[in-house]
């Protein structure tokens, strides 16, 4: 685990010490991305970040971008410290110390963090506007706001900083328009795509290449997940559990990514069978991977005895055909495996190689940080599912016997579209190589991310709650759940009328509207018709709230609400019922407490005693076998305030020949004139 320490700033002593004492903390103490970390160098790829300039777009890191001392060196102090107390997205760290790097030097001739001042912040804003996104821009600026903050806190710069990111945040989610639906394409995989990912994976690939992105794909599209998430898991990761039912629910166990807390995502009934599926395929894949692993880890000093490894002892000279077939070159072409032999550093003749030579070798070979294939969430290449042979998803050579290797992000994302790298270069997706891609002109193409997009999307218009979202997608703040939802206006309306017959509209709103212009009152019906379209489920029905008009004023107090609609035969009366129980004697407490003289235990008593009044008419009304399933039941409450009703009440204290139509609707909104 990564060794973090506090930086705690002396008081007494001046600035410069300060941030001196801060980098060296940094370099020398903290362990974030491990303990061979190369401080000087300026790329760092267990971080996968460079440390360029506004210049720099793509790896490889141009040496004319790299950014300007001292900043450089307070750059990786802080973004190592950061990444290890308070992560955030580390390209989204680096956006902000790039435009603070070119401020600097545009506002003070020099990048020297210890010249930091507004006018600089200032600078650093408008660049965060100009090179990157208004969504990146926005994020590049909290970024900058609070590492001005960190700096002033640890007393790392003479005086103080009061600065307030000024970009304002972007609409999330654009929902109406051509705008919005370009966006949902994008973000969205299109059903082609997601037919022909199916008719793969049911074909059950044999080639490892089609086995590994089958199947991550489909895992993907199992639970929502960052595909550094799926490549994440160790190989115990299944999980079962007996439900109340005493049937069994299946999930996998994760580290999320993003400062999400470790958790167990579960998958829907209907993708268990494929989850498992897919499991098992990547299992049995890298099962040999595995073995390699766990022999390097427990016999560093002897050659790994694969299938076609020569059965000698450790020091006993190798024929040149032996020492190909124990590195796992192909020996049908002698002058190949002569050249390959001796391009790994090997002598090619007979009698001049053995097995205890040939280990010494492949240890130099191994991943960086091996044994961990993933130090942050303390996994082992042993432990892990996706510890994979090398070249193991190559199709034009064979796979190694003797080393491993961890797949990317880009494993996946390369082999879901094909690529022309050079002219007389293509390289065809999976796609390509099982003919979709030859049936139509649009070529198919997705990124991993998609799938987790289109998941999220499924759940919103599955009326899944926000924090269930967040929960199973595995993120720290419900907040970022908007960027995921690409439902459209028609769907947001016709979300909630889609699940219950009983919400369902005889005529366009169209027509409603224009028989409510030209006919008031509204019938009840209407009424509660026209609120529909706005409505979203609630613990105990349907809040039919317009939130377009004003915020809730009865925050989780939907019980007392003239807003809240239940439904006849929802299955939501069991909550009614358990909160009819606690709400009782929580009313029967609250007389005891007057009884006993506590102060402001009438108050208490007041709402506990309407709330249990209410909930006992409306379990009645559920309850009542005269009343159809699917009515839509609404409860009045003549304390409840509104603007219509006091409208109304103005208007009829005055002689006014329209008084029958304003008695029928304040009868409609609940209670009488007088």
């Amino acid at each position: 685990m990564a060794n973090i320490v506090q930086f705690i700033p002396k008081q007494n002593i001046e600035a410069a010490k300060n941030l001196a004492e801060f980098i060296r903390l940094c370099r020398e103490e903290l362990t974030v991305f491990g303990n061979n970390l190369i401080w000087s160098e300026n790329y760092w790829p267990t971080a996968h970040i460079t440390f360029g300039n506004l210049d720099q777009k793509t790896l490889p890191l141009n040496p004319k971008n790299v950014m300007h001392e001292p900043f450089l060196d307070f750059s990786k102090a802080y973004f190592r410290y950061q990444q290890g107390h308070k992560p955030t997205q580390a390209q989204t760290e680096i956006r902000a110390l790039k435009c603070l790097e070119r401020a600097l030097l545009e506002t003070t001739g020099k990048a020297d963090i210890a010249e930091l001042n507004n006018l600089a912040l200032d600078r650093a804003a408008i660049l965060a506007k100009q090179f990157f996104s208004a969504a990146m821009a926005y994020h590049a600026g909290r970024e900058i706001e609070r590492l001005a903050n960190f700096i002033s806190e640890k007393n790392l710069i003479p005086g103080t900083l009061d600065w307030r990111n000024p970009i304002i945040r972007p609409a999330d989610t654009v929902r109406t328009g051509i705008k919005a639906r370009q966006q949902r394409e994008k973000k969205l995989p299109n059903e082609n795509l997601l037919n022909a990912l199916a008719d793969i994976f049911a074909s059950n690939p044999t080639i490892p290449r089609d086995v590994f992105t089958s199947s991550v794909s489909a895992m993907l599209l199992c639970a929502p997940s960052r595909i550094s998430e799926i490549l994440a898991l160790p190989v115990d990761c299944e999980v079962w559990q007996t439900k109340k039912g005493g049937s069994k629910a299946y999930g996998w166990r994760f580290q999320p990514g993003k400062g999400g807390a470790p958790c167990i995502k579960w998958i829907p009934d209907a993708m268990t069978s494929i989850a498992q599926e897919a499991i098992f395929r990547i299992r049995k894949l890298t099962d040999e991977a595995r073995k390699i692993a766990q022999w390097y880890e427990d016999h560093p000093n002897s050659f790994y005895r694969h299938q076609n490894c020569p059965d000698v002892s450790e020091n006993q000279a190798l024929t040149a055909i032996e020492a190909a077939l124990a590195l796992g070159i192909p020996i049908e072409k002698p002058h190949y495996y002569r050249y390959e032999l001796r391009r790994f550093g090997f002598s090619y003749k007979d009698g001049e190689n053995t097995l205890a030579g040939l280990n010494k070798w492949a240890i130099t070979k191994l991943p960086k940080d091996f044994p961990w294939f993933d130090n942050e969430r303390g996994i082992k290449f042993s432990e892990a599912l996706f510890c994979l042979q090398a070249k193991q998803l190559r199709t034009d050579m064979p796979k190694s016997p003797i080393m491993i290797w961890r797949p990317s992000s880009n494993t996946l994302n390369e082999d879901l579209q094909s690529r022309q790298t050079l002219p007389e270069y293509f390289v065809p997706s999976i796609f390509d190589r099982y003919g979709f891609n030859a049936m139509g002109n649009q070529k198919l193409k997705a990124n991993s991310h998609q799938f987790r997009h289109l998941l999220n999307t499924m759940a919103q218009r599955g009326g899944l709650s926000q924090s269930e979202i967040a929960r199973w997608s595995g993120r720290a703040d419900i907040k970022q759940n908007r960027i995921y939802d690409h439902m459209s206006e028609f769907e947001l309306v016709d979300m909630i009328r889609s699940h219950d017959d009983a919400l369902s509209l005889d005529q366009p709103l169209a027509e409603i509207a224009e028989q409510i212009a030209s006919k008031i009152p509204m019938t009840r019906q209407e009424f509660n018709t026209l609120a529909i379209p706005t409505a979203h489920i609630t613990e105990y029905g349907f809040c039919i709230h317009d939130f377009t008009m004003s915020p809730c004023q009865r925050f989780r107090d939907c019980l007392n609400c003239t807003e809240q609609v239940c439904v006849k035969g929802d299955h939501r009366i069991d909550r009614l019922k358990e909160r009819y129980a606690i709400v009782e004697k929580l009313r029967d407490k609250a007389a005891q407490e007057i009884k006993e003289g506590t102060a402001g235990a009438d108050r208490w008593y007041q709402i506990h005693d309407l709330t249990e009044k209410r909930l006992r008419e409306l379990i009645g009304i559920m309850e009542n076998p005269d009343i159809q399933n699917g009515a839509i039941i609404k409860l009045r409450n003549e304390n409840e305030f509104s603007p219509l009703r006091r409208a109304i009440e103005a208007k009829t204290q005055k002689s006014n020949p329209e008084q029958p139509l304003l008695e029928d609707l304040q009868e409609l909104l609940g209670g009488g004139l007088g």
